[in-house]
């Protein structure tokens, strides 16, 4: 299915590349004034239809479940399930028969029917033979089938839905999982690639990048609450990947075939490397080096790095440019970020830390109003300096025995 943004990209494409063409003899300027007319008047598909299929569909899909209801107990298993069995089937059939026919909104709206209809039939076998709730499996293999569908038949429309199950089924499974960074997600998210990329679906590949941004944004939030990483170690991370996906984004730009598949996720990338930097920026984040979290963390962020840097290579030698100084600019300050360790960056001194008796840092972390902290520092023949006192307001609260 053509995407009007697809549409639009070619389009802009081609105005910057005729005129090469042009000077280097390859066309015409009169046949390159006849092309790039012809791919702007070509007309954008309509919305509506979709929009009436849509609707249509998630009404049956209600009026449906709203009969199973109504008739629920009056119903034997066996009529339940034929019933169940039956709609499905049937859903199906229609699909391919409008197929057929040639009604192909038609058919993409039987489709998400069909996957509707799925999802009940779980929650309805599951409740005719009192099965354990279990709703992050129940949800997996809802989008299992609808994975399925999408392959099988292919439908766009079964991948949206795939995409939004798969997204729902991670966030149910994510706070009961011993480990920050949920890893099933992405085998299950990158069975669907395939076929996106294949029939060129535009919005199921939107659908599959907004995916992509929610994990990896709640797995950056789970690796905070662990514990184990700092704040800004964490948005460390998060901008080197943004670095990637963006480096990524330019490389497939220069490609016809997947050119439309870039502007969304360097879009997207964009969005998140400029989130990243900014939070990164605020003066909260602005910590002494030496209380930075684990370097560990820090580390990770190398591998995105190297990759955004290596993209940022390729694009920056075919179309050259600022915008590609630019980028190669933001990586490599990103690189060295990361490489270098927390406790060479500025100046020590040798009196960031002061160890007082137990329970009484905490006073002097956050005075009182009104409060000055001073200390009083000794510096032996060979300039080493070390704190001697701790003062406040004038007086000794604290004083090392040594000096």
């Amino acid at each position: 299915m053509r995407h009007r943004y697809a549409g639009k990209y070619y389009v802009d494409r081609l105005r910057e590349d005729l005129p090469r063409w042009v000077e280097r003899g390859w066309i015409r300027a009169e046949d390159a004034e006849s092309v790039l007319a012809d791919a702007a008047a070509r007309p954008r598909p309509a919305a509506l239809p979709n929009l009436l299929a849509l609707l249509g569909t998630v009404l049956v899909a209600m009026g449906a479940l709203l009969f199973l209801a109504a008739n629920w107990q009056g119903m034997g298993r066996l009529s339940k399930l034929a019933v169940l069995f039956g709609a499905l089937w049937g859903t199906h059939g229609a699909a391919w028969a409008a197929l057929r026919a040639g009604m192909h909104h038609f058919a993409e709206a039987l489709l998400l029917l069909g996957v509707l209809l799925f999802g009940a039939g779980i929650m309805l076998v599951g409740q005719i033979y009192h099965l354990p709730a279990d709703p992050p499996a129940g949800v997996l293999i809802w989008a299992l089938g609808a994975i399925l569908a999408a392959w099988a038949w292919p439908s766009e429309w079964a991948a949206c839905a795939a995409l939004a199950l798969v997204t729902v089924w991670f966030s149910l499974a994510v706070p009961d999982s011993p480990f920050p960074v949920y890893l099933p997600f992405l085998p299950v998210w990158a069975a669907l690639l395939p076929p996106i990329l294949r029939m060129r679906w535009i919005v199921a590949y939107h659908a599959a990048l907004v995916s992509l941004a929610w994990f990896i944004l709640v797995t950056l939030v789970s690796l905070l609450s662990a514990g184990d990483a700092a704040e800004e170690d964490v948005l460390r991370l998060g901008s080197a990947i943004a670095a990637a996906l963006i480096a990524l984004g330019g490389v497939l730009a220069g490609s016809p075939r997947a050119a439309a598949f870039a502007v969304p996720l360097e879009r997207l990338a964009l969005l998140g490397l400029v989130a990243g930097a900014s939070l990164l920026a605020l003066p909260a984040l602005q910590a002494d080096p030496s209380a930075a979290g684990r370097s560990a963390w820090a580390e990770l962020a190398l591998t995105p790095l190297l990759v955004a840097a290596a993209g940022g290579a390729v694009v920056w030698r075919r179309d050259g440019g600022l915008l590609a100084a630019g980028a190669a600019a933001v990586v490599a300050l990103l690189l060295a970020d990361a490489l270098v360790p927390p406790e060479s960056r500025g100046i020590r001194y040798g009196i960031e830390e002061y160890f007082v008796p137990e329970g009484t840092g905490r006073a002097l972390e956050q005075p009182a109003e009104g409060e000055r902290i001073d200390i009083r520092v000794a510096v032996n023949r060979a300039g080493t300096p070390a704190i001697s006192a701790i003062l406040v307001n004038g007086e000794v609260r604290h004083e090392e025995g040594l000096f």
